[in-house]
């Protein structure tokens, strides 16, 4: 490596340490690589900066955002949580799990964790407190129950990290869905021993009629997964012609049958979708560079020699990396993780025989734990406003769920079957 490569990656540290945007930092110090090192010049740079964001399945991130935030804001919300508080709400520590599945729902039409968690925060955790749960309790819980939104499909990260990996994004979804469940299913049984031992009171049981009521003011939310979904996996929509529809869609209910989404509503939603999707546009530029400079200086290569000479095998190679990405969780968000540090070891996967579909999900869990982990865990900055609870508090008591997490990551891991079997079946 020449001078010019060390200076660099310096800028990066530096930037990075700094404060400094990631897609700043990786942006600088890869383009002096790409600039001194590597010869470009700054037409192909530009034309870099272009072809990385010109991809027509990342079209489907500005319209599942947007499509969420219209969801979020069409008046549907408290309906669907009035029903899943009425239909589990009788049960041992039902309101917690009614809280679960709610999030589970909101991440199969929204597709985001922070609009989950802002949703979970506003409409769920004041019911847990009015019912005597704990706020610390409700916010650990919303926390860690919104990361869901990004695990079960359609998921942003999914959609990202197949688009730039070139690895079926209907089959990441797929993989999704076996992995969402099985997290979901582990946190209700963490949320139902902690509500057991500490005594927190049950909801009192709704009648047929009202749960019959319920089900019938939820049933256009209750359509668009399966519009969505079915569409996809039917071979009717592409990702993104699905995420044009879920916006349609969206727009239609809010509009017509909820009632509540108003104009300025919709500018509002726009804004935000803007917001977000140039963000995650403007750091896949950056990583583009970034991955273009490792390759330059054969850091995937690399990789891949140092775990063959391991002689680790499939599921030695998987519990490694299981722990190498859990240990960077802890240091860096989730986002950059997927665009910049996955696709290194995809080389290795591929040398082993693993299916990039299985690393693809097993790895994204593994970023989206760290979303809550301390010292950076960004969904805890924003859960404590939401949430109205020291950020402290709340960390505390999400590591039970986030064991549950863990726990989850590591039977898929044994047990392959779990996250691929809907993809083979459907392959």
């Amino acid at each position: 490596m020449d001078l010019f490569v060390y200076i660099g990656i310096a800028l990066m540290v530096i930037l990075f340490l700094s404060g400094a945007p990631l897609a700043i930092a990786f942006a600088f110090g890869s383009s002096i690589i790409a600039l001194y090192s590597m010869g470009m010049s700054f037409e192909s740079l530009a034309q870099i900066f272009f072809s990385s964001i010109n991809s027509y399945p990342l079209l489907a991130c500005p319209f599942f955002i947007l499509a969420g935030n219209l969801i979020l804001r069409s008046g549907g919300m408290v309906p669907l949580s009035d029903f899943i508080k009425a239909t589990f709400g009788r049960l041992p520590g039902g309101l917690a799990v009614a809280g679960i599945i709610f999030a589970a729902f909101l991440g199969s039409i929204s597709g985001s964790a922070a609009a989950c968690l802002a949703i979970i925060g506003t409409v769920m955790v004041p019911v847990f407190v009015e019912n005597g749960y704990d706020r610390p309790f409700a916010s650990g819980l919303a926390v860690t129950s919104a990361e869901l939104g990004l695990l079960i499909p359609p998921s942003l990260f999914f959609i990202i990290f197949g688009a730039l990996n070139r690895i079926s994004i209907v089959d990441l979804f797929m993989g999704g869905i076996g992995m969402g469940l099985l997290t979901a299913f582990l946190m209700c049984i963490v949320a139902v021993i902690i509500c057991k031992k500490r005594n927190y009171a049950t909801l009192s049981k709704a009648t047929w009629k009202e749960k019959q009521l319920g089900f019938i003011k939820i049933l256009p939310l209750i359509l668009m997964p399966v519009l969505v979904l079915g569409g996809i996996y039917g071979g009717y929509f592409s990702p993104t012609q699905a995420a044009s529809v879920a916006c349609l869609y969206s727009l239609l209910i809010g509009l017509f049958v909820y009632r509540e989404l108003t104009w300025g509503k919709i500018i509002e939603a726009t804004i935000d979708t803007a917001k977000i999707s140039s963000m995650i546009y403007f750091l896949i530029i950056g990583a583009d560079l970034m991955g273009r400079m490792f390759a330059y200086i054969e850091l995937p290569q690399i990789i891949t020699q140092y775990v063959i000479s391991l002689e680790l095998g499939p599921l030695g190679f998987m519990m490694m990396v299981n722990f190498v990405l859990l240990v960077m969780g802890f240091f860096f968000s989730s986002l950059p993780m997927v665009i910049i540090v996955l696709p290194l070891f995809i080389p290795s996967v591929i040398t082993l025989g693993i299916d990039p579909v299985f690393y693809g999900v097993l790895a994204v869990t593994n970023s989206l734990i760290g979303e809550i982990t301390p010292p950076m865990g960004p969904q805890l900055w924003i859960a404590a406003p939401v949430c109205r609870e020291k950020m402290g508090a709340i960390a505390r008591e999400a590591w039970p769920f986030l064991g549950a997490w863990v726990a989850a990551m590591l039977i898929a891991t044994v047990f392959p079957d779990i996250i691929m079997f809907l993809v083979e079946f459907f392959r």
